[in-house]
């Protein structure tokens, strides 16, 4: 429908000019002409204005979460870093009482089988 008010309003000033005879025609016509378009334009400038203005502000608002997005990945790694070691530390700390228990019992079996087998390092004097 737009695309109509240009023609229309330049046959309507041809029309109102022709009062004033072929000049006035050709004045109205252009004068009608130049303001169809102007308003025309003004239309599209402001759709354009509309569209860059919104397309700059969610392309800024796209930008700035890409970078919130990429500084919460770095935080949520970090945290996943220090668990991860938190955990292998742990795991550390509580496997050493296995490793000592375990040399202890060693040296207790080895003890047990001694003491079974007869022998024993320390001797007896035997009663007379």
């Amino acid at each position: 429908m737009k695309s109509l008010i240009t023609p229309a309003a330049t046959v309507t000033g041809a029309a109102v000019g022709s009062i004033g005879g072929p000049v006035g025609a050709g004045l109205g016509a252009g004068v009608a002409y130049a303001g169809a378009e102007l308003y025309t334009l003004r239309d599209e400038n402001k759709q354009l204005v509309t569209a860059i203005t919104t397309g700059d502000v969610r392309g800024i608002v796209a930008a700035q979460m890409k970078g919130q997005e990429g500084r919460i990945h770095e935080v949520t790694s970090g945290i996943w870093t220090t668990l991860k070691i938190a955990a292998f530390v742990v795991l550390g700390i509580m496997s050493i009482p296995l490793f000592i228990t375990r040399s202890n019992s060693k040296k207790i079996n080895a003890i047990c089988e001694e003491t079974q087998n007869g022998k024993t390092d320390k001797t007896v004097p035997e009663s007379k």
